[in-house]
């Protein structure tokens, strides 16, 4: 057994250092954010909570299906709606469930994290592969230089334009290098806000729009996540990027006015938030690539040390992917480290 450095506190990153550490592994996960969760993401603002990046997750392969279970079990998760968030429960009793956390997204996150040996706040400065083993770099919240952490594998789970960065010195395969090369991805102007009366969005809190520049809004207090009424809105791609230099008073006002109509109210801008690398664009990498669309992982060897790359730019997106990726990371390792 081996001991696995982790770089991302999401949900792919959770995921294989619980599966690695079941597997007799010692695991340790570095992420730059002052909390666990990725795109799992909750923030305060005054009295009031905001899911601020995914909404909610579908769950139709199985194994994530198990830990599903257990966190349906535990409490930490619980059922939203099926089908659309504005259609009502009798037109859509057959369709997929959505999936969010309890109270808030961020839930499921913390509750993986709470027993794995985790450092927040800490980010990599670089990455390299000395006598056979892999090397952190490491930076604290002010920048300090951190202890080298050492390991006998790699796995990498940040957007996978972050992921290449790191990655600038390392000597890849030339798959590796060309599939990591290919991924793009779409942002997302988020903006969290205080509704200035109460919401006139369907009784399930949500609403997923198809016109401009809205793409998402949610009353954080209808879903539980929130004490008092808190509207996340989520732009489209289009205006993500034609905005994203904007500043942030003007994001949000414009969003806003458009929400308007929907929200059934106005609202008054509070937080923006940028998601750079919020959903990857086109189809995940397939066979070609040398990725099995069952297991999306990307798993190198670097001067002999084990180097696995997961993360929903590996898959179609969402949070599943994430997860159906760190799962399959976590195989690869375990594997390439049994010899």
């Amino acid at each position: 057994m081996g001991r696995v450095l982790i770089v991302g506190a999401g949900i792919a990153g959770l995921l294989a250092a619980h599966e690695l550490r079941d597997n007799g592994h010692e695991v340790v996960v570095v992420d730059k954010g002052h909390q666990p969760g990725g795109r799992l993401a909750t923030r305060r603002v005054g009295d009031a909570t905001f899911d601020t990046g995914a909404q909610f997750l579908t769950v139709r392969d199985p194994r994530v299906g198990r830990h599903l279970d257990a966190w349906l079990a535990s409490g930490f998760a619980r059922e939203w709606f099926r089908g659309s968030p504005d259609q009502p429960p009798p037109q859509d009793d057959g369709d997929h469930p959505r999936y969010r956390g309890a109270p808030a997204m961020r839930s499921i996150a913390e509750r993986l994290a709470a027993s794995l040996l985790l450092h927040l706040g800490t980010r990599v400065l670089g990455v390299d592969v000395t006598d056979g083993r892999w090397r952190l770099r490491l930076l604290d919240r002010e920048d300090r230089p951190l202890p080298v952490l050492t390991g006998d594998a790699l796995l990498l789970t940040p957007p996978v334009p972050q992921t290449r960065a790191l990655l600038a010195d390392v000597r890849l395969s030339a798959r590796t290098a060309a599939t990591l090369g290919a991924i793009r991805f779409d942002p997302c102007l988020t903006v969290l806000a205080r509704p200035d009366g109460p919401t006139a969005l369907p009784p399930r809190g949500a609403i997923r729009l198809a016109t401009e520049p809205v793409a998402w809004l949610t009353d954080n207090l209808v879903t539980g996540a929130s004490p008092i009424p808190a509207v996340t809105a989520h732009a489209t791609a289009a205006f993500s990027r034609a905005r994203w230099d904007a500043p942030d008073a003007e994001v949000a006002r414009d969003l806003l006015a458009a929400a308007a109509p929907h929200l059934g109210t106005s609202a008054t801008g509070l937080y923006v938030h940028r998601w750079r690398y919020a959903a990857p664009i086109g189809p995940p990498p397939g066979a070609d690539d040398g990725i099995d669309p069952d297991a999306p992982v990307l798993l190198d060897h670097v001067e002999g040390a084990p180097l696995a790359v997961a993360g929903d730019g590996l898959t179609a997106g969402r949070v599943e992917g994430a997860a159906r990726s760190g799962l399959a990371a976590a195989d690869a390792l375990h594997t390439a480290l049994r010899g």
